[in-house]
């Protein structure tokens, strides 16, 4: 979740941003927000979290991963962080506490993947997958995050309805049809590792 992207939606007109979506609520938007209070879902309203620092909206999302998953949600999100900013300290730090045992191959894993890792736009995912044959996407975090590291799969056809079947729900390790992440993903610039998996 980034500053930008929270203004851009409040510039659109939208004013709640429930389960990583924009949606405009109509009528008392307090009431709607203290309705859905612990029931579980995600929902904030889009002007509180333009108050919100930078580091404030990571404290968010960290927390996020690590409530739905607990230490291995709080790996994943942390994993991912460094993998995208080429920035390993955080991550190192949180295996020594909790996984000492991996931490050496963890980070060098981390930092191989960091070296593949590239941005590209929504018109280069789309030709990589074309390119690749690809018909099924993992992504490491919850697919609508703008974050989320994407791999790509080709997987025998009669496979890809098993394979992807609620992934759209699933906080981490998403897997969904091209169409699927396409038809939801609305970000400007995707994360992903080209090297595909067969």
């Amino acid at each position: 979740m980034r500053r930008e992207q929270i203004e851009q939606w409040i510039a659109e007109g939208y004013n709640v941003l429930e389960n990583k979506k924009p949606k405009v609520v109509q009528g008392d938007l307090w009431e709607y927000l203290n309705n859905h209070d612990g029931h579980g879902t995600d929902v904030y309203a889009l002007s509180e979290l333009a108050k919100c620092a930078d580091h404030e909206l990571h404290q968010i999302e960290l927390r996020k991963y690590a409530q739905e998953y607990g230490q291995l949600g709080e790996k994943q999100f942390l994993r991912n962080e460094a993998i995208r900013l080429k920035s390993f300290d955080k991550y190192e730090a949180f295996l020594r506490l909790f996984y000492p045992n991996s931490v050496e191959k963890e980070v060098e894993e981390a930092k191989f993947l960091a070296e593949r890792v590239r941005q590209v736009n929504k018109e280069e995912m789309e030709q990589w997958v074309t390119a690749n044959h690809i018909n099924v996407l993992l992504s490491d975090l919850n697919c609508l995050d703008e974050d989320a590291i994407v791999t790509g799969m080709v997987i025998p056809s009669e496979e890809v309805v098993s394979y992807t079947d609620g992934g759209l729900q699933d906080t981490m390790d998403c897997h969904l049809t091209p169409m699927e992440f396409f038809s939801h993903a609305n970000a400007a610039m995707y994360w992903i590792d080209p090297k595909v998996k067969a």
